[in-house]
């Protein structure tokens, strides 16, 4: 059918082949459904204007013509009023799925657990317009964490500020986003704490040792502590 290859041929295709064009295939796909979601904040009906109420002056004292006309506005005005409703009613829900969104990019944020998430976002809102910061918003399937990513890579990022075409830059993203990988948080090191020790426990309580001990947690000096337990290992205690 048209261009289209026979089936014989698609499987006698190498396996690269078949791999690059589902590639291309499922690309296009995310086009389109980027395109749609684009379109669907876009005015595609004309405005309705209202003109100025007929008066009988206006029709030359003719009442029929003045009926007539004013019958006929309104109409007009019944239609402007129920174009001004369904407006705003999908301004409520954009602005009520904007919300949402809003909400759940700011759990993504709290769930990634990064300290520096803050300066990682001021970065891409330097580099990417407001156009741009809605598309990654509304288009990305976890847009925290493509905004992480950029935010620490501002080479990437002024990469993808200079797409200035809204569907461009979608398809751009999403390609982004399929590359992301997360790497496994590194445990730091254990704290260097106060000193334990490593002398047996005697049941007695050492009034002396806990006595330094609290005195050296105040000055940052642990001389004493350490001369004290030294006595202590020497008399085998």
């Amino acid at each position: 059918i048209g261009d289209e290859k026979p089936a014989e041929e698609e499987e006698q295709a190498p396996d690269w082949v078949r791999d690059l064009r589902r590639k291309n295939r499922e690309d296009q796909k995310r086009i389109r459904e980027l395109e749609a979601k684009l379109q669907q904040t876009q005015p595609q009906q004309a405005v309705p204007r209202l003109g100025p109420k007929p008066t009988l002056e206006g029709m030359d004292y003719d009442s029929q013509k003045y009926e007539a006309a004013l019958e006929q506005w309104y109409s007009q005005k019944r239609q402007v009023d129920e174009f001004q409703s369904k407006v705003k009613q999908a301004e409520q829900q954009q602005m009520q799925a904007w919300q949402a969104k809003l909400e759940a990019y700011g759990t993504a944020k709290q769930s990634l657990k990064v300290r520096d998430y803050d300066d990682a976002e001021a970065t891409v809102q330097e580099a990417l317009n407001t156009v741009q910061q809605g598309v990654l918003l509304q288009g990305a399937d976890n847009p925290a964490m493509v905004v992480y990513a950029l935010g620490k890579n501002p080479k990437k990022a002024k990469e993808l500020a200079a797409i200035t075409d809204p569907v461009k830059f979608a398809f751009a993203v999403a390609k982004l986003e399929a590359q992301l990988k997360v790497a496994p948080k590194k445990t730091p090191p254990p704290p260097e704490g106060a000193i334990r020790s490593t002398a047996p426990i005697s049941g007695a309580v050492d009034s002396n040792l806990d006595r330094l001990r609290a005195e050296a947690e105040r000055t940052g000096d642990y001389s004493k502590v350490f001369k004290y337990r030294q006595q202590l290992k020497a008399k085998g205690r």
